[in-house]
């Protein structure tokens, strides 16, 4: 589709894994920003995104670079050897790709291959065009989530189109250092219980390939038409998004920069300590909803403890952690919907507030020439 998510092409690599062109910040994918900009400055990590129009609204250099592991291979490098589990969003970037790479190659010599020359991985892109980028932005919606979203959708089908009752194995990471946002994802070439994964294009009996490319591709359109309704319908997109586990982080809102919020201190308008207020509220709760998933995570963490050690705690006590571990799901479930429906009314008045008075820099103070009458 031409303005929405496209699916260019594929490769199929035989001679070594490499996962490093999936994270947009390793050395690997710097030297080759090199040479398609002028500037060293713009093949710096830092400058990453800024080709994007309104990346700054969305996301922050904090998710840049980050390589995520999917299907059966999540479970995977969320095992420890002591038989705990860590989750991925614990582990640094680095420890991520490391664990997947473990994953990865001991997966293939459990299941080896005849050929001479096996095949280690398959590439895959997903590109979003700049159109569509920024009709989600402009609806206040995550790009990247949804990009991630459709990968996800788009595989699984995929899995349960040539794979049924077994699970494929992949890794991805999204890109913005282009023109247009887009997702590097790597697929095993073997799935859970062994059975080889192709991604062909041939379409000739005589091959035996089913065309797997193909389906992608119209499973990645039929994505795109769904999204393209929902961007339609205000309404429908609204009640669709507030019924999503991670609303509030599908949900964007625009930033207020150091200068633009120096200038809302100094209006002290009804609507700008509203705006103010509201913009601040919303960094609280994310602060909060923060702390209270690493204190879920610790807790987690230590009623595992007895049972590693091999001790089995007493019936009560576990019935009470089971209370207070579906009471804390429940509290993080109630602050994510109070941050999405913070969210959205944000967005509005921030929507409003720029239609009336603008963002002046902080020595351009506000002079509103409207009347009263005039004003919202």
């Amino acid at each position: 589709m031409k303005d929405g998510m496209i699916f260019p092409f594929k490769t199929t690599w035989r001679s070594r894994l490499d996962l490093e062109y999936l994270d947009e910040t390793s050395g690997r994918k710097i030297e080759a920003r090199k040479g398609q900009y002028q500037s060293e400055d713009e093949a710096d990590p830092a400058a990453v995104g800024k080709k994007l129009k309104q990346f700054a609204d969305y996301a922050s250099k904090e998710t840049l670079g980050q390589v995520h592991a999917g299907g059966f291979l999540h479970h995977k490098i969320i095992l420890n050897k002591d038989g705990s589990q860590t989750s991925p969003f614990a582990m640094s970037n680095e420890e991520r790709k490391k664990r997947i790479c473990t994953a990865w190659m001991d997966h293939l010599q459990k299941f080896k291959s005849s050929s001479s020359n096996p095949v280690i991985q398959h590439r895959l892109i997903f590109t979003m065009s700049t159109a569509f980028h920024d009709k989600l932005v402009d609806a206040g919606i995550n790009p990247d989530i949804v990009l991630r979203s459709s990968l996800k959708t788009v595989l699984n089908r995929f899995q349960q189109r040539f794979h049924p009752k077994d699970a494929i194995g992949y890794a991805y990471g999204l890109h913005h250092d282009t023109d247009n946002l887009h997702a590097h994802i790597a697929i095993c070439p073997r799935t859970a219980n062994g059975a080889y994964v192709g991604v062909s294009m041939s379409r000739s009996r005589e091959s035996g390939n089913k065309n797997q490319m193909t389906f992608l591709m119209r499973t990645f359109e039929r994505e795109n038409r769904r999204w393209d309704k929902l961007l339609s319908d205000p309404e429908k997109l609204k009640e669709t998004l507030g019924r999503r586990l991670n609303a509030d982080k599908i949900s964007s809102h625009p930033k207020i920069t150091p200068n633009q919020m120096e200038a809302l201190n100094h209006d002290q308008s009804l609507y700008a300590t509203r705006l103010r207020h509201a913009y601040q509220s919303i960094q609280e709760l994310e602060a909060a909803l923060q702390k209270k998933r690493q204190a879920h995570s610790t807790v987690r963490i230590l009623r595992r403890l007895p049972r590693l050690l091999g001790r089995k705690k007493p019936m009560p006590i576990r019935t009470i952690e089971k209370i207070t571990g579906a009471v804390d799901k429940y509290s993080i479930r109630e602050v994510r919907s109070l941050l999405y429906r913070m969210k959205q009314t944000y967005r509005e008045d921030h929507q409003i507030y720029c239609q009336h008075y603008g963002f002046p820099t902080s020595n351009q103070h506000h002079a509103h020439h409207q009347s009263p009458s005039q004003r919202l």
